[in-house]
């Protein structure tokens, strides 16, 4: 941060008594000239780094009366009157700083004062007076001023500040039409986005890319465009990086400046999954050298122009930013994309064919066979592949013709497997091209927060209450106000306002992280022995996001989240053993392949009851697991991790580990053991068979896990045989 100048009193002028006429007409020339060069100093435009950010309360001196000073009160020199500019109510006077040590106060510099943001009178956000020219007026020079002298942080307080002049207390209504005069009045709802829209931005990034005008341009745009914030509001997460956000979207606007308004959304797409590099696993022929990633602009400019020529299968500037997302994202060569243009004719809600049209090829299954050169389109479509290829090609083929895609992976009763998740209409997502039964968790990662997403996830976008704009506007709306009254310290209206943002979209996770957040931030722990104080808002949250996801139980993580650190730890052992035996009945009834919840369920039974210390603990955490072995184990991924779990309890007692091994042989020979010839299920048994042997070894017991090995080697001999 730049110095801030000690605002003083200007020096008394020094009085001279000449001694002759001669001595008055030296003087009275010697004031000319000195007034000739105050001229010329004034009318040169100060430097900006010499430009330092306001203090509190403070006001800046200035040496020239510039156009940022337009929307300031400049006070004149000693003797003149103030001049009000847009409004504005001059200031009193600073009080001289005191200097350290009765040093004398440094002079300060002569010309006109610039008031701060920090001093400013709010803007005039509701009412009549809103809409008129003269607030409009202010409004823009303020922002101009804003970009010339890099003041974010003072001008987003401002922002803030004039949002509170304008609300002033919580309205009262329905939950749609609490806060409707705040998304009514164009001025205030305009300036919450704004003020929402900045924060986006670190103020070291804005104050780099953006300084006057020319490199003010787009932002301006942006936050003058309402429908242009309401979409980077929805598209913006966390993990973005704000300043590459905000220079690539610079350059593309640059580049695109007469179809701008046409493809925002394609480059905000871009800017959110580009703020990293996306690299190119199997670039085509060398095309981009040793550094194999995708040229973010380049792709951009590409998607624009075949868009403009009519050649895609899904026009990309009929779609959201966060569909984009999973357009742009193809980690595949330019060269690919034309190919994908050229060759594939699909029409949008077939385009799932794609995936059968590679034929599969059984040798690079058993054998790991590659027949690939460059592993191209053209050479997939011709040589065959696995599901990993057949996912590859469908996704990125659809991609390249602006359809949103994705591919999965997970593992079935067959073993790991690979499929499509696809947008084929406006308003429909799928994720069951290529899809086989019995897989517990499918996941893809997510191209702009680089976190993992399931399937259940995607299958929420498809949700018709997700996929009306209206609505999703509306929940946003709730959570954009709360974060500004968040940073007022008003509470009860934070509170309020989340609440209502999840009352008017109770399937939108983002409104229970809300109140997740809401309710972790105001506990307080109370009592003897302690619990909190909350603690039954924490079991109507569990109990109402259970309820909410009941056919989508892998959304409600947070609940069982919420139950583990708030409710278990303070409720009845008995209860607490019930109430996750009967979730995991409604998972089993309602969610049979997702076992992994299942685990998940047993897990946390198990960690409470070793909590609790008693002596017969692990005989009952052994009851538990080898009960849900042989109830749940057919699901191989269930088993997998019930298995891993259940052994990990004893992993560190030689004695009771090799019995926990048993248990789980005979669980796995019970419910999964086929002795299947089929590959693919011979491949699958073998890896638990695999697991086993190592579970042996770590309780000491080599003999067992070596005789187990042979019997997996001789399956896995007969089954790949019989593939070939």
């Amino acid at each position: 941060m730049k110095p801030r100048p000690n605002p003083v009193q200007p020096p008394a002028p020094i009085r001279l008594k000449p001694r002759s006429t001669q001595g008055k007409a030296f003087i009275v020339g010697g004031f000319a000239i000195a007034a000739v060069f105050v001229c010329l100093e004034m009318s040169r435009p100060a430097p900006r780094d010499t430009v330092a950010e306001a203090p509190p309360e403070a006001v800046v001196k200035s040496a020239v009366k510039t156009p940022a000073a337009a929307s300031g009160t400049i006070v004149p020199e000693a003797g003149g009157e103030p001049e009000e500019i847009a409004g504005n109510t001059p200031e009193a006077p600073p009080t001289p700083a005191i200097s350290p040590a009765g040093e004398a106060p440094e002079a300060a510099p002569s010309g006109p004062v610039l008031i701060g943001f920090s001093a400013e009178t709010p803007l005039t956000l509701a009412g009549l007076d809103a809409g008129r020219d003269a607030a409009k007026e202010r409004d823009s020079q303020l922002l101009a001023r804003a970009i010339d002298e890099g003041a974010w942080d003072g001008y987003r307080d401002f922002l803030a500040k004039s949002i509170g002049a304008s609300l002033g207390p919580a309205g009262t209504g329905s939950a749609a039409t609490r806060y409707s005069g705040v998304w009514d009045q164009p001025a205030l709802y305009r300036t919450l986005l704004r003020w929402e829209t900045l924060g986006k931005f670190p103020p070291s990034d804005l104050t780099k890319f953006v300084h006057d005008s020319y490199t003010g341009g787009f932002l301006t745009w942006l936050c003058n465009d309402v429908p242009a914030m309401e979409e980077f509001l929805l598209t913006i997460q966390p993990e973005d990086n704000g300043g590459r956000v905000l220079k690539f979207l610079m350059d593309a606007r640059e580049n695109t400046e007469d179809k701008w308004d046409k493809y925002f959304n394609l480059a905000l797409a871009c800017a959110v999954v580009f703020d990293n590099e996306v690299r190119i696993p199997n670039p085509v022929g060398g095309e981009y050298g040793a550094k194999a990633v995708v040229a973010p602009m380049e792709r951009f400019l590409w998607f624009v122009t075949n868009n403009e020529k009519g050649k895609l299968a899904a026009p990309v500037h009929h779609s959201t930013a966060r569909d984009l997302v999973w357009v742009v994202c193809a980690p595949v060569s330019t060269s690919e994309l034309d190919w994908a243009v050229k060759k594939l004719h699909l029409n949008r809600k077939r385009w799932g064919s794609a995936y059968g049209m590679i034929e599969y090829l059984m040798e690079r299954a058993v054998k790991g066979l590659n027949p690939y050169k460059e592993y191209t389109f053209a050479e997939i479509l011709k040589e065959g592949g696995i599901c990993g290829d057949q996912s590859y090609f469908c996704a990125n083929t659809a991609r390249a013709n602006g359809i949103p895609a994705m591919t999965f992976g997970g593992e079935t009763s067959l073993g790991p497997h690979a499929w499509v998740g696809m947008k084929i209409a406006s308003d429909e997502w799928t994720t069951g091209i290529g899809r086989i039964g019995g897989v517990s968790k499918g996941t893809t990662g997510n191209p702009q927060t680089g976190k993992s997403i399931t399937e259940q996830e995607v299958q929420l976008w498809g949700d018709r209450y997700h996929q009306s704009s209206p609505n999703t506007l509306a929940v946003a709306r709730h959570l954009w106000l709360a974060d500004w009254f968040d940073s007022a310290k008003r509470e009860a209206d934070h509170d309020e306002t989340v609440r209502l943002a999840n009352k008017l979209g109770p399937s939108f996770v983002e409104t229970w992280t809300a109140l997740f957040d809401q309710f972790k931030a105001r506990m307080k722990m109370t009592g003897d022995p302690a619990e909190p104080d909350n603690l039954e808002d924490w079991q109507w949250f569990a109990k109402e996001m259970r309820r909410q996801f009941k056919d989508n139980p892998r959304m409600a993580g947070l609940a069982a989240r919420a139950e583990s650190e708030f409710i278990f730890p303070y409720g009845d052992a008995g209860d607490i053993d019930r109430q996750l035996l009967r979730e995991r009945r409604r998972i089993a009834r309602e969610s049979g392949e997702q076992v992994d919840l299942i685990a998940g369920s047993l897990k946390r039974q198990a960690d409470l009851i070793s909590k609790r210390g008693d002596p017969a603990s692990k005989e009952e955490i052994g009851r538990l697991y080898d009960s849900a072995l042989r109830k749940y184990g057919a699901n191989i991924t269930g088993f997998k991790i019930m298995a891993e779990d259940y052994f990990s309890f004893f992993r560190d007692d030689p004695q009771l580990a090799r019995k926990v091994a048993r248990d789980i042989e005979l669980a796995f020979m019970r419910v999964v053991d086929t002795g299947s010839k089929e590959w693919f299920r011979a491949n699958t048994e073998s890896s638990i068979y695999k697991m086993i042997c190592s579970y042996y070894r770590a309780a000491g017991d080599e003999a067992r896990a070596v005789k187990l090995e042979k019997r997996y080697e001789i399956l896995l001999k007969h089954a790949e045989r019989g593939a070939l």
